[in-house]
């Protein structure tokens, strides 16, 4: 088995070393719970894909100048030249006006012409999420939906009617994986959504160092009735020099015979190699950008017309984080709702129970079954969604699982009473894997701790939870809360690893985890009388 499928494999059967809780479930509210590492905030995801463009924009500065589409008619040539002033302060704005206009629509060709991919779609700057619809030549595997955060990629197969992706995003079949952009061989539809998220700041490039660097004017051009500049200019913002260190003394010790021979030679300073790349931007007056060129690798350009009248209001996945709100404290009476909550998850009983999980490298793990919050027990059937092949039977409680490969079908409820034979017991400690706890586990163990007859502090509540928004699942209406603990204390609000959807009643329907992949997985609980679960 690969490395890769090993990973996957491991998310179901969980058959490592290294442990990942210290003691059994407990009360949810508790700061003090063990929590895995959170492996990409929003602003790391951010950081991410500005640095991804070293990968991004490949071409040289005259390819770009020759090779892709001419910004001048054939028979009125113009010479490239050093940007003035003006031009410079234009592109140096370029970014920041993208990031105040937040959301436009892209129309985008990328590869050779008669094998191009179509996308289509938007993008939200401001909330650094685009969707969009891939259309290739013939139907086939590239065809789909995808949305995307900085960092991470979510595809759906199958080709969009009329070359746009729908207003509301299909709920299931999404496939969700961290992008390759900083890989020695990204995708190209990876690279090209890094540079889509890269050309918008919150803050302007610096103009001086756009003027002093090979950013070029290539001409004019027209587009929407408007006269536009062609700039040649870079991917990424450019970077003040690096502060200069002494040089080695002459007596440092020669390079010993063997040893590693010099680095790479670095790109000049103001090369537009060292700023990502080369990028064509057809930019007004206002600095707006309409349209931009680049060369993803060698031979693959990718041409993208931005419609700046679309701004559509875009829906996340529900791996992405789905709606947006503006997270505000507690009131007295939510903190109260919440302090109850695990008393009246227990009056409850329980429910089925469905799982979805985005798994390390690029799968998603799902699975069904049942929650009973009396017994402090969950049985569920778990499977890789492309590898249905691999499945496991898991019956969960305080101080462990139970697993057992194979036994029911995918998608389907796991059989009751459990098959016989052939079931292992491994405790929590004993499960995880070389990046900590298994977000799986994560999941089942907050889904048992969130039952008990004890009433929780709600004033304690009130200084750590956060009202995140109103949503219907179900059909139903919810208000989404997040409960920061452990390593959560002191991060960004609404960036905990935990949320949590309760309905009117007070009764818990969703668990939202921020899983290793920096997408979200989810338990959903859907109130049933539930069978007995009974031990193997």
């Amino acid at each position: 088995m690969s490395a890769p499928d090993a990973v996957a494999q491991d998310a179901l059967t969980g058959r490592r070393e290294r442990p990942i809780f210290s003691r059994p479930a407990r009360d949810p509210s508790d700061p003090q719970r063990v929590q895995p590492r959170v492996k990409a905030s929003f602003e790391r995801r951010r950081i991410i894909a500005l640095a991804a463009l070293v990968c991004v924009a490949a071409g040289s500065a005259a390819g770009l100048t020759t090779g892709l589409v001419s910004c001048t008619p054939a028979d009125k040539p113009v010479e490239a030249r050093p940007l003035s002033s003006t031009e410079a302060q234009r592109l140096a704005g370029m970014r920041a006006r993208n990031f105040k206009d937040g959301r436009v629509g892209v129309r985008a060709t990328l590869g050779k012409p008669g094998a191009e991919i179509k996308l289509a779609g938007w993008i939200d700057w401001r909330r650094q999420l685009t969707y969009l619809a891939a259309t290739a030549p013939a139907p086939g595997p590239d065809d789909g939906l995808l949305q995307a955060v900085p960092g991470i990629i979510a595809t759906r197969p199958g080709r969009a009617d009329g070359g746009l992706p729908p207003a509301t995003p299909p709920a299931k079949d999404w496939r969700v994986r961290p992008s390759t952009a900083t890989s020695a061989h990204p995708a190209p539809i990876d690279s090209f959504v890094a540079l889509l998220f890269a050309i918008a700041s919150d803050k302007p490039d610096q103009a001086d160092l756009l003027a002093r660097s090979d950013s070029r004017w290539l001409g004019t051009d027209r587009i929407a009735d408007k006269t536009v500049d062609v700039l040649l200019g870079p991917a990424v913002p450019p970077q003040p020099k690096p502060t200069v260190t002494a040089s080695p003394s002459p007596s440092a010790s020669p390079t010993k015979p063997g040893a590693a021979g010099p680095a790479s030679p670095t790109p000049a300073p103001n090369s537009l190699a060292a700023m990502g790349g080369a990028v064509r931007y057809w930019l007004d007056g206002d600095a707006r950008l309409h349209r931009f060129e680049a060369l993803l690798s060698k031979d693959l350009p990718v041409k993208v017309d931005l419609t700046r009248e679309e701004r559509p209001e875009l829906v996340a996945i529900d791996a992405l984080g789905g709606r947006t709100g503006k997270p505000r404290q507690v009131t007295a009476e939510e903190a109260r709702a919440l302090a109850l909550m695990r008393q009246r998850n227990r009056a409850a009983g329980g429910g089925r129970i469905t799982l979805t999980v985005p798994m390390l490298p690029a799968g998603m793990l799902l699975a069904t079954g049942w929650l009973d919050w009396r017994e402090t027990v969950a049985y569920l059937g778990a499977y890789d969604m492309d590898k249905k092949d691999e499945r496991v039977l898991m019956r969960a409680t305080r101080t462990g699982v139970t697993v057992r490969n194979d036994g029911f079908t995918a998608g389907k409820p796991p059989p009751l009473p459990p098959p016989a034979g052939e079931w292992r017991t491994i405790p929590w400690a004993a499960r995880g894997d070389a990046l900590g706890g298994l977000d799986l586990d994560l999941l089942l163990n907050e889904a048992l701790a969130v039952s008990g007859t004890g009433k929780d502090d709600a004033a304690a509540l009130r200084d750590v939870a956060l009202w995140l928004r109103k949503d219907t699942l179900a059909g139903g209406p919810v208000n989404v809360y997040e409960i920061a603990k452990g390593a959560d204390l002191g991060g960004a609000r609404g960036a905990a690893r935990i949320r949590y959807w309760m309905d009117r009643t007070g009764v818990l329907r969703r668990l939202e985890l921020r899983t290793r992949t920096g997408a979200f997985a989810q338990l959903d609980i859907t109130p049933e009388k539930v069978p007995t679960l009974s031990r193997p």
